[in-house]
């Protein structure tokens, strides 16, 4: 892959999958309904904008959503025309970066699950890996450094067209209904390309700890080590921490314990040989906590000097 290439075919494709997340509208207030209906105009302006590099993103669209547990969990939508580009370009990308990752990355990606990563534990209890090291970054998506990521994006991805949009996303705008502010750090949770980034800045974390022999098991910013001895997890904690005090990053609880004692990790719990998992409940809609009001997108357009067709 030596440069972008967006055909109007991919654009078509990659709109299908939007349309089957089944997203809200961004600050543009656009559906995707409505983008839909001059889908043929829109996908010719947006392919002519990237082969111009005349493209830019719109601002991210910031709302609460419930996590489930009362708790609320920050998204940042991208718009439409957005959200199409970025899984354009992820298709693109996911191929050489998915080469990269380890065995023991388990989030974000296909043929992987929790479900796996449970099984995964259990065979490493069976083989007598009875110490865990429990573990999870404290605000890993808000505290990425753009900086870090970006030099080992390109370390992977050697498409200048591809990092230039890469760094437009991760230095967004941010309407939160009352401001427009411009991410400093972190990856905006809610854009397609955010999960294969956030596996790529910690694929160092597991090359160090698979490099030193230890069972390890990640699920986005959640892990766990096991080892046959406590003395042996003290020491994987404390590796652990090192390559995270390399990544500007920091855990936000941790704990050392064996199967004696129990633990929960991805909502499993573990006692012994026994592995409980909460009865199966309907999948419930997020429901949405906050939604700000629209941001006056003629006004942001006339003051950015460009203009964006949606129907």
């Amino acid at each position: 892959m030596s440069k972008l290439t967006i055909t109007r075919d991919s654009l078509f494709s990659t709109f299908q999958i939007v349309k089957q997340n089944h997203g809200c509208a961004g600050v543009d207030r656009v559906t995707i309904e409505h983008y839909e209906s001059n889908l043929d105009i829109n996908l010719k302006i947006m392919q002519r904008d990237l082969a111009d590099q005349t493209y830019f993103p719109l601002p991210l669209l910031k709302i609460l959503v419930d996590k489930g547990n009362g708790e609320a969990r920050a998204l940042c939508v991208p718009a439409v025309r957005d959200r199409i580009v970025q899984t354009a370009v992820l298709h693109q990308v996911a191929p050489a970066l998915e080469r990269e990752f380890e065995d023991c990355s388990f989030a974000y990606r296909k043929g992987r699950s929790v479900k796996h990563a449970v099984f995964q534990v259990k065979e490493y209890y069976e083989q007598g890996y009875q110490w865990v090291v429990d573990a999870d970054i404290d605000a890993f998506f808000d505290s990425v450094d753009h900086a870090l990521l970006l030099s080992k994006m390109k370390k992977y991805v050697p498409v200048p067209d591809i990092q230039r949009l890469i760094e437009l996303w991760l230095k967004a705008e941010i309407w939160d209904g009352k401001s427009l502010t411009v991410l400093q750090k972190g990856i905006p949770q809610g854009s397609p390309i955010s999960p294969v980034l956030a596996n790529l800045f910690l694929d160092e974390l597991d090359e160090e700890l698979l490099r030193k022999g230890y069972k390890y098991i990640r699920y986005a910013d959640d892990f766990v080590i096991l080892c046959k001895r406590s003395e042996d997890a003290r020491h994987a904690l404390h590796v652990s921490k090192e390559v995270l005090e390399k990544l500007l990053l920091k855990l936000d609880e941790e704990q050392i314990l064996s199967f004696e004692d129990g633990f929960k990790f991805l909502g499993v719990t573990f006692v012994r040989s026994m592995i409980m998992v909460p009865f199966d409940r309907p999948k419930k809609e997020k429901k949405v906590l906050f939604y700000p009001k629209p941001l006056n997108i003629e006004k942001y357009l006339l003051e950015r000097g460009g203009k964006i067709y949606n129907g």
